[in-house]
């Protein structure tokens, strides 16, 4: 399956008629139709219904639209990549981050874009578990997230940025500010907003580890859609306080656990990958986590 027939599929599934299509691609409407015959032929499947009006997609047709798309517009990444990386004095790194820890990134990535200026950064935040597949399948140089998400990579170079406990948060009006102190350190019958529980989510383990008392925990995926769910009044969660500069004024937070939930927050990288900088910018997060 070439870029080429992939180009041509794309155009007449656009417009719906083999004419127009070969019409944009500057090729003959006999080309369109042998290219796309050879791709039919190739996949196993028809993509078109050929009808007196022109053309409509079959079902495999409109996945296959659905899905070329994206595959072109990597293609032309990848290319565009080849290219730039072909200057090697430039750092290029791929940043991601868990879904608290782009609020740790900030400072850090401002010291190293001002000692490296002519540097350049991607990033993207994810689930832990996303994070993890994301280091396994080398789409990722450098992460921020929890020890334990790290370690399920294997083969990271990490250092531990941070470790505090992490503190319960509620809205200032929900019902869980009027339980007893001993109730709310026992999460007794509380609703608990976690982020997709897996292996790399901390806060079910806590409360299994300890024998706490929650009525049920709700999944979802980011900080802000934590807040969202936290402006109902009716659920409660429990994330690193470095979080608190990101919540509004009518959320509270406190430290009141009595067994800490910290765990350790670290700056990883995956030494096997050709991108140069990774290095350097553990460097600046050491230097910079450690003041």
């Amino acid at each position: 399956m070439d870029y080429q027939k992939l180009e041509y599929f794309i155009n007449a599934a656009y417009y719906h008629n083999f004419s127009k299509a070969a019409e944009a691609s500057q090729v003959t409407q006999a080309t369109i139709s042998r290219q796309i015959q050879a791709l039919e032929d190739e996949i196993g499947v028809s993509l078109f219904i050929r009808t007196k009006q022109g053309v409509e997609l079959t079902q495999a047709g409109k996945y296959l639209f659905n899905t070329a798309s994206s595959f072109m517009e990597q293609h032309q990444d990848i290319i565009h990549g080849c290219c730039k990386a072909a200057d090697e004095d430039r750092f290029r790194i791929r940043f991601a981050t868990g879904p608290y820890e782009h609020l740790l990134l900030h400072e850090p990535l401002k010291i190293f874009q001002s000692r490296y200026p002519d540097s350049e950064v991607t990033i993207m935040a994810y689930t832990y578990k996303i994070l993890a597949s994301r280091f396994f399948n080398h789409s990722v140089d450098f992460g921020f997230c929890t020890e334990d998400c790290a370690n399920a990579c294997g083969g990271l170079i990490s250092s531990t940025i941070y470790n505090k406990p992490w503190q319960v948060v509620a809205h200032n009006n929900s019902p869980f500010w009027d339980l007893t102190r001993q109730q709310q350190r026992t999460l007794q019958n509380q609703r608990i907003i976690t982020i997709y529980r897996n292996n790399y989510e901390p806060v079910e383990a806590y409360c299994n580890k300890y024998h706490l008392h929650p009525s049920e925990f709700i999944e979802t995926n980011f900080l802000h859609t934590q807040i969202l769910m936290l402006g109902s009044k009716s659920a409660i969660a429990i994330m690193p306080p470095f979080v608190k500069s990101a919540l509004p004024d009518e959320m509270r937070m406190e430290d009141i656990l009595t067994e800490p939930l910290c765990p350790n927050i670290v700056a990883a990288y995956n030494p096997m990958v050709p991108y140069q900088g990774c290095l350097e910018f553990l460097d600046v997060c050491k230097e910079y986590f450690s003041n």
